[in-house]
């Protein structure tokens, strides 16, 4: 059984490629999903979910993409299960968590400019992509109805896979064989964690571009190298 990993944020393909491209690595788009589906060639397949979310229309058309698979297709996550990546899983036939899995599902958020018309046509566009986000909940088998849904919706919160499954979000978890499971837990490092900047990212993203750069200037002394040998043997 194939597993499929759902990592990252979640980014339209021309925009993962932009970001591929200044190095960033823990992102998921469609066309990472629709390649991994068409390699599986339908065989059942198992989706490795840490995902804090992302673009809200790339969610659903990932959710597409494997409710459309011809075969069986089961949701785990793993880590990190919020908002969009939320959307993605419920595409597959069977949603699992693993313990001390962080999930959240919440309203979509945006933003806007304009006058107060410009402010009241953003509310309720929002408000109209949180009923299309509760539609793809309700439509669960085991979702609590929709008030419910919606109230937890307006908390914004993490919650731990054993509420998830009280609200019918999931539909198992996963423990550890001969282990006991602890749905609940919120496991914390021991010690300050270290804080990763944006500061320290620039400078990483700088590293890379410097590496590119000697890269290519390696590759073009080789080939001036290649070509002064070439002549020297004519």
């Amino acid at each position: 059984m194939p597993d499929i990993a759902l990592r990252g944020e979640l980014w339209d393909n021309d925009s993962a490629d932009v970001l591929r491209w200044l190095g960033f690595r823990d992102i998921t788009a469609p066309m990472d999903i629709q390649a991994a589906l068409d390699a599986a060639g339908g065989e059942d397949v198992t989706v490795l979910i840490n995902s804090p979310g992302g673009d809200m229309t790339v969610g659903t058309e990932i959710r597409s993409m494997l409710r459309r698979y011809p075969g069986n297709t089961t949701a785990l996550f793993q880590g990190y299960g919020a908002s969009a990546a939320t959307l993605a899983a419920t595409g597959c036939k069977t949603i699992q968590s693993e313990p001390g899995a962080l999930l959240c599902y919440h309203n979509p958020s945006g933003t806007a400019e304009g006058d107060y018309r410009d402010m009241r046509r953003s509310a309720e566009a929002l408000r109209n992509a949180r009923d299309c986000v509760l539609e793809v909940y309700a439509a669960h088998s085991s979702a609590k109805s929709r008030e419910e849904l919606m109230a937890l919706m307006d908390k914004n919160i993490w919650i731990s896979p054993s509420q998830a499954l009280d609200y019918g979000l999931i539909d198992e978890i996963v423990g550890l064989p001969g282990g006991e499971e602890d749905p609940a837990a919120f496991v914390a490092a021991a010690g300050s964690r270290i804080r990763l900047t944006a500061s320290m990212r620039r400078r990483y993203q700088d590293h890379l571009a410097d590496s590119r750069r000697e890269g290519e200037v390696r590759e073009k002394a080789k080939r001036a190298l290649a070509k002064l040998r070439a002549l020297a043997n004519f």
